[in-house]
């Protein structure tokens, strides 16, 4: 069999060629059946020799970048923990790129496209990393050679803003939510503020990933690609269980009136309105969740069982709250002030019988320190014993 001829995926059926043009530059291409493959694998390395330019296959050619989003919303729902969030920013990219030939979009397109939409530093580097995975999956499929949003450059990011619920403002929101929202809004907010799960994991938990016996609730494939673990405290487990009630038979823990799952818009309708009713500004419903982990800091909690309890992948992201408890960097500077200083003495121990047949060299060496030691701190004892 030909060097440059191979499946990819074993027992797939779907054979590739690799090989060099007249150029120099190396390719990849998908065919199909392993006899397709071989003849088009000889052909090329025939045109090569000959110092034919390869001609782009027809297929690459018509390829759209609508064509090339439609895949990797394919491959988000297959392999995303969130893919709506993929899908939503697909849908903005396709608006502006839909009918363009993909492979012919170049970097300064795509970044003046995702400049003109004046976003934050954050906001941009999510589409650079969706259009970056939308031409990755692509270059996957045989159907680009290049990745031309690896080329844009990302903003640096600040540290994000910590934005928590007071006391005086959750008294007047509770107020709002008790006296003009249902039984079934007031669990909601109770969840999202006493478990400190994200918006996607809290609408899409069912009962089977609930325990309320064993008081916890185990989260799948969470947003950094790990499961967690979260125990409910008293005031979450009576909204669950207040919310078995209400959801009856829906296999989902939260679901709207008619039963049915929740979509992001009719979350933010109920709590943005009671946030303006609350007078409460600057508040998002992923606040919560900042507020979950401010309270956990500030309450003394270890940083490391925070970052447990909130599912960061890194302790460099719950780190941002721990100005909210100074106490703990002042009690850490605290543990030295206790350890006494240790003396030579300390250090070195007596030789036994033992220890000086297996190292006679070492016990010699801690002899003569342990002398000289004496001799600085008891002088006259030192000077009558030489005598």
């Amino acid at each position: 069999m030909a060097r440059g001829v191979w499946e990819k995926i074993p027992g797939s059926g779907i054979w590739w060629i690799h090989y060099v043009d007249a150029e120099g530059k190396r390719h990849r291409e998908k065919v199909g059946r392993k006899g397709d493959a071989i003849r088009l694998y000889h052909q090329r390395k025939a045109d090569a020799l000959a110092g034919r330019k390869l001609e782009k296959p027809l297929r690459q050619r018509e390829r759209t970048f609508r064509e090339f989003a439609d895949h990797a919303i394919e491959f988000a729902k297959k392999h995303k923990a969130n893919p709506a969030d993929d899908e939503q920013k697909i849908g903005i990219l396709v608006n502006e790129f839909g009918d363009h030939p993909a492979s012919s979009l170049t970097q300064p397109e795509l970044t003046a496209f995702l400049e003109s939409r004046q976003t934050s530093p954050a906001t941009f580097n999510r589409y650079r990393a969706t259009l970056s995975m939308i031409y990755r999956e692509a270059i996957r499929n045989g159907w680009a050679e290049k990745n031309p949003a690896r080329l844009i450059r990302a903003k640096k990011e600040g540290s994000g803003r910590i934005r928590f619920l007071s006391d005086e403002e959750e008294k007047e929101l509770r107020k709002v939510i008790a006296a003009e929202y249902s039984e079934r809004n007031l669990n909601e907010f109770e969840v999202a503020l006493h478990t400190g799960m994200r918006r996607s994991e809290q609408f899409t938990l069912d009962w089977l990933q609930t325990d309320l016996r064993a008081q916890r609730i185990h989260l799948l494939r969470t947003k950094n690609g790990s499961d967690r673990t979260i125990p409910l405290n008293s005031v979450a487990l009576q909204a669950l269980q207040r919310q078995h009630v209400i959801s009856g038979r829906s296999d989902r823990v939260f679901v709207t009136e008619d039963g049915k799952p929740f979509i992001r818009k009719a979350i933010r309708r109920w709590f943005d309105e009671a946030l303006a009713k609350s007078k409460i500004r600057d508040f998002t419903w992923h606040c919560l969740r900042h507020t979950f982990c401010s309270r956990l800091v500030m309450a003394g909690v270890p940083l490391k069982s925070v970052q447990e309890l909130m599912g960061h992948k890194t302790i460099q992201m719950t780190a941002r709250y721990a100005h909210l408890a100074p106490e703990y960097l002042r009690d850490a500077v605290e543990m030295i002030a206790a350890v006494k200083p240790t003396t030579v003495t300390d250090r070195v121990s007596k030789p036994t019988a033992n220890s000086s047949k297996r190292f006679p060299r070492v016990v010699a060496e801690a002899s003569r320190l342990l002398r000289t030691n004496n001799a600085a701190v008891h002088p006259l004892t030192a000077k009558d014993s030489s005598r």
